[in-house]
């Protein structure tokens, strides 16, 4: 070989080895911590790697750590997360640490739209409002509806009861209908049928509120009082995720008026009586007190009976999560405890919940997924309302004996006065018990054959069993006036199937994006009832276990309903440079609750929206990061009635012979109407989204307008035709309104950041149409229950309350009657609206008010500095009236019942307009417009919730084997107040009822994760 080609044959053996060896000496090791930038805490799954070489990239573990290799000795890092501003370094020292910013993706979340469907929130022409996993369980409470109340524009939410375990009244922009559930549709992970109440908050992800029409006519009859859909947490890949959950405090600090006691209760009996001359001074008091009243009041002997029926009871929740997997197997496991002791003994709640979501890629083009929950709910109510009592209740007595038991007739020779702590002696007294289980079933599977086709079936089905036990003793307050042992049981059980079946089809083509939907859905829901009992049961130590034992007025009773749906829809979503879309949707229903050539209908939609920030027009205003204009318009439906209400039918009723028993069959009260239509919501929707200053100021403005039409209603018939009533398609109401959301991030520096979000609600709703044209007066409810023209479904129809009649007025009190007697100073004062100087039912009556607020409220503040959070949330309901119950147990007699201490009634040396004269032997109900005495405007604030917070640095987390740690304290339910003078200690978001007064909630709670 010649030297010089030897030459080239070891140089070309040897450079490879020399560089490869070169390379090997200068590769680098770079290691670092990433955490974020306001928190301090660390963050994991963080991509790493070096700028133009994709392979390097790597992840940050659980601790924001990770290690990176590379040969350049100028290689630049890159790093990326979700949420996160990307960031680069070109590292120097070793290790390297790195505090990555929150940036504002909000325009790039995706929405879920109904039936898999899947909207990024720039591209939604509808109008939806989303509440996240982090302001749902920011309130201590198990049920999630509660928690969001006051979040999201155009959802009204309240608390129905105080009671342990009662729910909550929930109107999406109003109320539309007078028969049909007013309630929306919820959607659980794609499926109907389950119970939102019953879901863990610590499982939900995210709960969306589909409002106008173009959102929620693809669910078509069941979608005129809104869509609310949740989706709950799923596993995710990598390292295992442990996550505790769990707070404990107090329940109670109840607010409820006290009724009067000491000089308070004995002045009112004495002005009482000395309007009728019978008392002059003390020494008349032996003629208008009993000897056992005179007794108890020598030895002081009085009573503050709500305090004593009431107690501060423990509210906890605990919940434990498990998450992780790889790319293609995903699973989370969720376990919960919630338990709540009630103001009131024996008034409590366990509920246990369970959860496993999975997720399988069974290869490139089929992913399945399965869920099985399963919740399980104990609770104790208490039937009998001690609190009416308590307040009604002579104040005076020994509610104990010597012993310290109970003491059933505190006033000694007076059985006519049963205390109300008569239910407190034991659950062999009253006993109200319920348990019910549920179980979800929903699986699903995706296949995507070809790019852009996805075919989505899934299969659910939820199955509901409960059990409802009662058993009152002879001395219970349920039995007050019967005097017999009382004892029933009810079982219900419901079964609820759905099967969807989900085609859609997407592509981009140049400029255009489209998606085409096609969608099957079958429901079917099936209840068994069945109820026994009986009276005068012997042991009382059986409860309702051996109705046999029970001698007298035996019943039973059994019921079955069963209801379908088969549904089509169709849905078309279009996109033109990003900057103007549109969606179509069409969506035929086909309801069994409804007669032969009813039961189906069209319900169409459809939404345009224009991305006027993406215009180039736009560019120079700089000030504007976002704005969107949308419209939609649209159709939903509701049947509006119960199963089988267009049916007669026939029951059966026992008759005597002489000594012989024989059935007779007679026809329902409610005869059917074969000729009932849908109820049919027509809205428009005009919707403006707004984001300014790189969106730190957050907004959208919507209003819209709601035409119901054939509202059906349960209308009475003459007795002459001898049945009770039918369900007729009787009107129309209309509802407008506007909502508005205003998000804002006042602060956002390194160490303190200040972000705010209120929304606004008002709502304008009427009857505008009745079937004989004319307001409908209910003969049995005029107050509450009658129909008028020209104001909201829920109003109140009464006299007009002006105030008291005074004493310079006499002579015109004199001249206005109530029917033939003439009105006199101290007397309500109402309004004589036609002028003859008459007060008459038929001709003075009015529309005095509404249910419906004007509008409302809700403003939340959260503060962030270093390690500790500050969250304070405001609500408000203005405008509204409430039939506030408390402010009609006023006793103008003093006697016989007691009332709130602080009502101010007329005297002539005490000029009030607020309750009449007291008068001896003189009923409530016989005073002129008694009734108008409880209507007062329920008008409020509250200060409803605050939350302090207080996170673990990073630095000590390392040193354990948490991910991250936070402590906090929760006042719920804080301070209340009221617009009205004549509402005290009471919170009006109660509606007016004196039974279950709301409590507030004190809670110290952590967070873990591991």
């Amino acid at each position: 070989m010649h030297r010089k080609q030897l030459k080239r044959l070891v140089g070309s053996l040897i450079l490879p080895l020399l560089l490869t060896l070169t390379a090997f000496a200068q590769e680098r090791t770079i290691t670092g911590t990433i955490i974020d930038q306001s928190t301090g805490l660390p963050l994991a799954g963080v991509t790493v790697m070096i700028k133009g070489e994709p392979k390097s990239a790597v992840a940050t573990d659980v601790a924001g750590k990770f290690t990176i290799r590379t040969v350049n000795p100028r290689a630049l890092l890159r790093f990326s997360y979700i949420g996160y501003e990307a960031s680069e370094l070109r590292p120097g020292s070793d290790p390297v640490r790195i505090a990555l910013k929150k940036t504002d993706k909000s325009l790039d979340e995706v929405v879920v739209t109904g039936y898999g469907g899947l909207v990024k929130k720039r591209d939604l022409t509808g109008a939806i409002s989303v509440v996240k996993s982090g302001d749902i369980v920011r309130a201590p409470t198990n049920d999630p509806l509660e928690a969001i109340e006051g979040m999201v524009p155009g959802a009204d939410i309240t608390r129905v009861s105080g009671k342990a375990g009662s729910g909550d009244s929930i109107h999406i922009r109003g109320t539309h209908t007078i028969s049909g559930s007013t309630s929306p549709l919820y959607i659980i992970d794609g499926i109907q049928g389950g119970n939102i109440s019953n879901l863990n908050p610590n499982d939900i992800e995210t709960i969306e509120l589909l409002k106008d029409a173009s959102s929620t006519a693809i669910y078509g009859s069941q979608g005129a009082n809104g869509v609310i859909i949740v989706t709950t947490k799923r596993g995710t890949s990598g390292k295992v995720k442990v996550a505790y959950n769990g707070y404990a405090g107090t329940n109670g600090f109840v607010q409820y008026p006290h009724p009067r006691e000491g000089q308070s209760y004995l002045w009112l009996r004495r002005q009482a009586y000395a309007a009728t001359g019978v008392w002059n001074s003390t020494a008349d008091d032996a003629r208008i007190f009993t000897a056992g009243e005179q007794a108890a009041i020598a030895k002081n002997q009085w009573v503050d009976w709500p305090s004593l029926i009431t107690q501060n009871g423990l509210r906890q929740g605990h919940s434990i999560s498990v998450s992780g997997g790889s790319d293609k197997s995903k699973a989370y496991l969720s376990l919960g405890y919630y338990g709540d002791n009630g103001m009131l003994k024996f008034n409590n709640i366990k509920q246990y919940n369970a959860l496993l979501n999975l997720d399988q890629d069974v290869n490139s083009w089929i992913k399945a997924g399965l869920q099985v929950a399963f919740v399980y709910s104990n609770i104790n109510t208490r039937s009998s309302d001690p609190y009416s009592l308590s307040t009604t209740a002579t104040p005076l007595g020994t509610p104990f004996d010597s012993a310290g038991h109970i003491v059933v007739y505190p006033i000694a020779g007076n059985s006519g006065l049963m205390s109300p702590l008569s239910d407190n002696r034991g659950p062999l007294i009253a006993t109200n018990n319920s348990q019910s289980t549920q179980s979800t079933v929903n699986a699903h599977v995706d296949l995507t054959p070809v790019k852009g086709l996805k075919l989505t079936s899934r299969f659910g089905a939820n199955f509901f069993s409960s059990r409802g036990g009662q058993y009152f003793d002879s001395s219970s307050l349920e039995e007050i006036n019967n005097k017999y042992t009382y004892a029933s049981a009810t079982n219900n059980s419901t079964r609820f199937y759905e099967w969807d079946n989900v085609l859609t089809y997407s592509r981009q083509v140049g400029d255009h994006s489209f998606s085409i939907t096609g969608i099957t859905a079958y429901t079917q829901n099936v209840k068994e009832t069945y109820t026994e009992g009986g009276t005068g049961l012997l042991y009382p130590s059986q409860l309702f276990y051996n109705l046999n034992g029970a001698p007298n007025n035996r019943f039973i009773g059994s019921g079955y309903i069963q209801t379908n749906n088969m549904s089509y829809a169709g849905r078309l979503n279009y996109s033109y440079k990003g900057k103007y879309l549109l969606e179509v949707s069409d969506r035929y229903d086909g309801a069994s609750i409804l007669s032969a050539g009813h039961k189906n209908y069209n319900f169409p939609s459809a939404s345009v929206g224009w991305r006027i920030s993406d215009e180039k027009f736009m560019e120079p205003v700089n000030a504007v990061s976002n704005l969107k204009l949308r419209l939609s318009y649209g159709i939903a439906g509701n049947s509006g009635i119960p199963a089988y209400g267009t049916q007669s039918y026939l029951l059966v009723q026992n008759m005597g012979f002489e000594n012989t028993n024989a059935p007779a069959y007679i026809f329902n009260s409610t005869i059917g109407n074969q000729n009932l239509g849908w109820e049919l919501s027509k809205q428009a929707n005009l919707g403006v989204d707004l984001g300014l200053f790189k969106n730190r100021i957050d907004m959208s403005v919507d209003v819209y307008n709601i035409n119901t039409d054939n509202i059906l209603l349960l209308r009475t018939l003459p007795s002459s035709l001898g049945v009770g009533s039918t369900f007729q398609n009787v009107g129309a109401s209309r509802n407008r309104g506007v909502e508005v959301q205003v998000n804002t991030r006042n602060i956002d520096g390194p160490a303190f950041r200040w972000l705010s979000s209120i929304n606004f609600t008002t709502n304008q709703e009427k009857i505008t149409k009745l079937i004989n044209g004319t307001s409908i007066i209910d003969g049995s409810q005029p107050e509450t229950a009658s129909l008028l023209l020209g104001h909201p479904i829920h109003s109140f129809y009464n006299y007009k309350k002006q105030g008291i009649w005074q004493l310079a007025d006499a002579s015109k009190a004199s001249g206005l009657a109530f029917g033939t007697t003439p009105f006199k100073p101290g007397d309500i004062k109402l309004a004589d609206l036609n002028g003859d100087h008459k007060i008459s039912p038929d001709s003075d009556r009015t529309y005095i008010g509404s249910q419906v607020p004007k509008w409302t409220l809700g403003f939340q503040n959260t503060f962030m500095y270093k390690n500790f959070d500050l969250t304070v949330q405001i609500v408000m309901r203005w405008g509204q009236m409430i039939n506030d119950q408390v402010l009609g147990r006023y006793n103008p007699a003093g006697q016989g019942n007691n009332g709130p201490q602080y009502f101010n009634y007329w005297t002539a040396n005490n000029p009030t307009n607020d309750y009449p004269a007291p008068k001896a032997n003189e009923s409530l109900s016989s005073v002129p417009g008694y009734t108008t005495l409880q209507y007062v405007d329920g008008s409020y604030w509250k200060l409803k919730t605050a939350t302090l917070g207080y996170n673990l640095p990073a630095g000590l987390l390392k040193k354990t084997v948490m991910t991250n740690l936070r402590a906090y304290v929760t006042v719920h339910d804080i301070f209340v107040q009221a617009k009205s003078h004549l509402i005290k200690d009471y919170d009006p978001e109660r509606g007016g009822a004196e039974d279950s007064p709301l409590s507030r909630q004190i809670v110290f709670g952590l967070n873990v994760g591991f």
